[in-house]
């Protein structure tokens, strides 16, 4: 459905935004999932509204004008008003909605809660879908533009501009091969001369908080093994000498069904909180209150409500 607001396609507007983020047509394009000349034609139907070229050709690259990046932020501001606002009802029915939650939530969060919280909303809500990302460095782009709902990560990683709410606590544990050389007993010592897998996320190869934690203290520790998700790391010690740092409940998980042993580490590790985060044009928004009680619901079924509960 197109919206006109004098004379201006709103949808325009959308393809603006992107066009500003992007700088870049063919990009542009496949964010929202349009083919190349239908953007090229909403970015003609822009420059003429505006009078202006809005993206100029530098060389191969494309540069913003000035009236362009004088739209970016109330063109942003004005999208996020549309979608939280007037297009998203502040009322909520799970039985009857139709909504896709878009969130931002690592395997380890997805592991220990998520899952659980999906499997529930099948029942209680049948028309509830999602599509999950994993986090990474434009997340918080993502959030602020209005193409996700949600993110769920550690809170000390979160900024303070939106509202947060905390899920459950957590603390550190090792896992080695429950037939293994340090299955009974591990000193620091052993800690740190054994190999270790890690985890690394994305092509810029994101450190996890544990490794953020122990580079930040100076510690080093030999590597065999860097995977790209927490969910690779058990596998990869199952029938060898290596050790890896998980966090507990993930790491209680995966002893479910793997044969590993589950130890506390010979050094000290800060606890973690894990935590939501939406943008504050959505506080009235029904359905993101109804899926964090759903969260919190979840999480005090399975763990007798010992994590986070207070709203930041």
């Amino acid at each position: 459905m197109s919206m006109r607001f004098e004379k201006l396609d709103l949808n325009l507007l959308v393809a603006l935004d992107a066009l500003i983020e992007d700088r870049n047509v063919s990009a542009a394009s496949k964010r929202l999932h349009l083919s190349q000349p239908a953007l090229s034609g909403a970015l003609n139907r822009l420059r003429d509204f505006f009078g202006d070229e809005l993206l100029a050709q530098n060389g191969r690259t494309m540069v913003l004008t000035p009236k362009a990046e004088e739209l970016r932020g109330p063109v942003r501001e004005a999208l996020m008003f549309i979608r939280a606002r007037i297009t998203t009802p502040a009322a909520f029915e799970p039985a009857t909605a139709e909504r896709k939650f878009r969130i931002h939530v690592s395997d380890y969060a997805y592991d220990v809660l998520i899952a659980d919280v999906t499997r529930k909303a099948m029942t209680l809500a049948p028309g509830v879908s999602f599509e999950l990302f994993t986090p990474d460095r434009r997340m918080m782009e993502r959030l602020e533009r209005g193409e996700v709902d949600m993110i769920m990560t550690i809170d000390s990683y979160l900024p303070d501009t939106h509202p947060k709410q905390a899920l459950y606590t957590d603390e550190h544990s090792v896992i080695s091969w429950s037939e293994g050389r340090y299955a009974h007993a591990l000193s620091a010592e052993e800690y740190l001369a054994a190999g270790h897998v890690i985890a690394a996320f994305g092509p810029d190869r994101l450190p996890a908080f544990t490794e953020a934690h122990l580079d930040h203290q100076g510690i080093s520790r030999r590597v065999d093994i860097s995977v790209q998700s927490f969910t690779s790391i058990p596998r990869s010690i199952v029938g060898t000498d290596r050790l890896a740092t998980m966090y507990r409940r993930h790491a209680e998980y995966f002893a479910q069904f793997m044969p590993i042993t589950i130890q506390r580490p010979p050094l000290s590790f800060p606890d973690i909180v894990e935590s939501a985060q939406w943008h504050t044009s959505r506080a009235g928004d029904g359905a993101i209150r109804w899926l964090l009680d759903l969260c919190l619901e979840a999480e005090r079924e399975m763990h007798g409500g010992q994590g986070e509960r207070k709203c930041l």
